[in-house]
């Protein structure tokens, strides 16, 4: 579905209702099917009456510019929401505490004169979609005070039942929350397997006290995995500190970024640190399942992929992270000419990281 920017212009005058009109056909890719008015408050009370009746038991987005508008039309929104239909409003100010608007979904909006959710409209999504909008214009000193035939009162818009445009203003409105948006969905249960590694981390004997502030850095994706990750929860729990889970796996031919498209938060950058989803988006779905366990076992935790292979990685880690300790896999404990020539050395790595190096048994 498109979408628009419904913000009046600027130039605040009637002229601007044709710019709404070029958006929507650019929009749309088509001329909409509206009918435009100009401030008539007579004609808008008898539009705004008549679509209120028109969706009593279906879905009402209403704009009343102000919560003091609102509490005028308390007992009309009641007797909507008393019939089933499912109202959304949108205002200026406090939700009014009546209990009869207790099941009205109320988005309290931060001023604007030129926002489209500050304004006068409505939206019937059934029975049969229609749109009536109302832009308030002239002197904002006058924006959603007194009623429509308030003296210097102006107002331009339209009303339509066209389904493109009714479609368009509706997704738009929708993703409007005002000042308190809504609650981030609860995180998905965890899987069978990363719920068995989080039960197991009570097992481990090991629950090292650092004198170092900082998060635990454990690194996975070469050797004993789970066993490096249990030393490291159980160190994170017992200090009550957060973990970077460095996937080592990552090293490679080329950068883990790609094109470095950091800027976006669902993407990964060098700089911050990635969550489950991000990890199995990328294929790293090792990672994921540890971070998952992580979460099942209420340790705050993120992954990360290093740019550099090895020791250099694992010191990049702690700089950016203020990394307290490093946990590494068994094998460390006696690395391959491999791995030594990464640095992984215990006698070089205890030089670069200048950290507390702990191995996994």
């Amino acid at each position: 579905m498109a979408t628009m920017d419904w913000t009046y212009p600027e130039s605040n005058d009637e002229g601007g209702i044709f710019e709404i009109g070029r958006r929507l056909t650019t929009a749309l890719g088509r001329v909409p099917d509206v009918t435009r008015f100009s401030y008539d408050p007579r004609e808008m009370m008898r539009t705004t009456r008549q679509i209120e009746r028109a969706a009593r038991g279906h879905r009402l987005l209403t704009g009343f510019q102000t919560a003091a508008k609102l509490s005028v039309e308390t007992e009309r929104y009641a007797d909507l929401l008393e019939a089933g239909t499912a109202v959304t409003v949108f205002a200026t100010g406090a939700k009014p505490t009546d209990p009869r608007l207790a099941r009205l979904d109320y988005r309290e909006l931060s001023p604007s004169t030129r926002a489209l959710a500050n304004q006068w409209f409505l939206v019937a999504e059934g029975p049969e979609p229609l749109v009536f909008v109302s832009y308030e214009i002239g002197d904002d000193a006058l924006f959603g005070v007194g009623g429509a035939a308030t003296p210097g009162k102006r107002f331009v818009g339209f009303v339509t039942d066209d389904p493109g445009v009714v479609e368009l203003i509706s997704a738009s409105l929708s993703n409007v929350y005002g000042v308190t948006p809504p609650a981030p969905p609860a995180p998905p249960a965890p899987s069978a397997a990363a719920a068995e590694i989080a039960a197991s981390i009570d097992a481990v004997a090991e629950s090292d006290t650092l004198t170092t502030t900082g998060a635990v850095i454990v690194a996975i994706g070469r050797g004993d995995d789970r066993r490096a990750f249990l030393r490291a929860a159980a160190i994170a729990r017992h200090n009550q500190r957060a973990m970077v889970i460095v996937d080592r796996s990552a090293e490679g031919f080329s950068s883990p970024y790609g094109d470095m498209r950091g800027d976006d938060a669902s993407r990964p950058s060098p700089l911050r640190l990635v969550n489950e989803a991000t990890a199995r988006r990328e294929g790293r779905n090792a990672l994921g399942v540890y971070l998952e366990a992580a979460r099942a076992a209420g340790l705050e935790a993120g992954g990360w992929f290093p740019n550099k292979s090895g020791g250099d990685g694992l010191a990049e880690a702690i700089r950016l992270f203020s990394g307290a300790a490093v946990v590494l896999p068994p094998e460390a404990a006696s690395p391959s000419l491999a791995e030594r020539l990464r640095g992984m050395g215990l006698e070089n790595l205890t030089r670069l990281l200048a950290r507390p190096v702990l191995i996994a048994r």
